[in-house]
């Protein structure tokens, strides 16, 4: 079904794909991203308006009092903790700073891991997790990848586009098991907060030598046009990108937005997921009565699928845009291929309309 079934050591690095959601028409109902659909906290509204009148004013170089804030928040070292531009800057610092000579990816996987490595000089390899087997990671590519002299092994939970989460106890295996093994452990966690457990790895920063754990606010908060990340590590590391991140990498008004979103956070975190588990179950009920899709397992807020006998490729997306609705084709990352889709979980009459035009073209169960 186009899914990469190699899991053994391979021979081809992973090519770069820049291909990403978020870039619809106006009008369009966008499903290619996955961001919380109850949109920002009405707090963050808020903090954005009183930050545009400082405008005029430099914000710190470094944004040490929000990383403040974030470890606050996790119950964490400060020390540990770095804010970016988004945590895809964070992805592209940490690839410079770590020059790994043999990292692995476990994919399919958000493509920027890969882009960044070969920007940084290395070339990255896959770990394959199969269609036939819903995507999920085993064991033994873990151990191969290591014996294939692995020294950094990058692991998305939940991964994007599949939804697949390792657990965390699992991952936490993985993590002591190649600092065991003198590699690095990076772990996204970009949309955690909308997972069936939320748990993260980040408590766990610290007590395993070589676990680098990356998160973002603008997803569960909805504020992508604001670009803020995080990454926790262990302090040496930290501190090494402290030394080499761009100054003002966190714009001011970010920084104030992000304080607010993070002061209502508990309250508002849970108010999305059970937002987003209600509709998942319903987009899965829904689509899952469509032969013509094949659905994958997904534990975060977003659905891929499987056209099947698509007569070309990127057909499915196209009609759907004809419809006004965009989704995430997925035929060009690797460990995809033709067929293959990606989309959030937005509100009900959205995600109905989404429901309605899928049935129009393949037809109804």
């Amino acid at each position: 079904m186009g899914a990469n079934d190699d899991m053994k050591t391979p021979s081809v690095a992973i090519a770069i794909d820049r291909t990403h959601g978020g870039n619809v028409p106006e009008g369009c109902i966008d499903f290619s991203t996955s961001l919380n659909p109850l949109g920002p906290p009405a707090e963050a509204i808020q903090a954005y308006y009183e930050a545009i009148t400082n405008i005029s004013k430099y914000p710190p170089p470094y944004p040490r009092r929000l990383e403040a804030v974030i470890a606050a928040w996790l119950g964490v070292d400060p020390e540990t903790v770095i804010a970016g531009n988004g945590s895809t800057q964070l992805i592209y610092l940490t690839a410079r700073v770590l020059c790994l000579h043999s990292p692995f990816i476990v994919i399919p996987s958000f493509s920027e891991i890969a882009n960044a490595l070969i920007a940084a000089g290395s070339d990255s390899f896959p770990i394959s997790t199969k269609a036939e087997n819903n995507f999920r990671f085993e064991h033994a590519a873990l151990r191969a990848a290591l014996e294939a002299g692995a020294d950094g092994i990058f692991l998305g939970r939940p991964v994007s586009p599949t939804g697949m989460l390792v657990g965390l106890d699992e991952a936490a295996a993985i993590a002591r098991e190649c600092d065991r093994q003198g590699a690095w452990c990076i772990v996204d966690e970009a949309f955690i907060e909308f997972a069936d457990d939320p748990r993260s790895l980040a408590t766990l920063i610290g007590s395993i030598g070589k676990l680098v754990v990356l998160r973002s606010l603008t997803k569960i908060f909805a504020i992508p046009g604001l670009r803020l990340g995080y990454l926790l590590g262990p302090a040496e590391f930290t501190n090494k990108l402290r030394q080499v991140i761009e100054p003002w990498s966190v714009n001011g008004i970010a920084e104030h937005v992000a304080s607010a979103c993070l002061g209502v956070a508990e309250r508002f975190i849970a108010l999305a997921r059970d937002n987003i588990i209600k509709e998942r179950e319903w987009l899965v009920a829904e689509l899952g009565c469509l032969p013509a899709l094949r659905l994958f397992p997904s534990s975060a807020n977003f659905l891929m699928f499987a056209v099947l006998n698509e007569p070309t490729c990127g057909e499915f997306g196209r009609y759907l845009m004809s419809q006004g609705i965009a989704i995430r084709d997925l035929s060009r990352l690797p460990g995809c291929g033709p067929g293959f889709y990606r989309i959030g979980v937005r509100s009900r009459s959205d995600n109905d309309r989404l429901v309605m035009a899928a049935a129009d073209y393949v037809g109804p169960g």
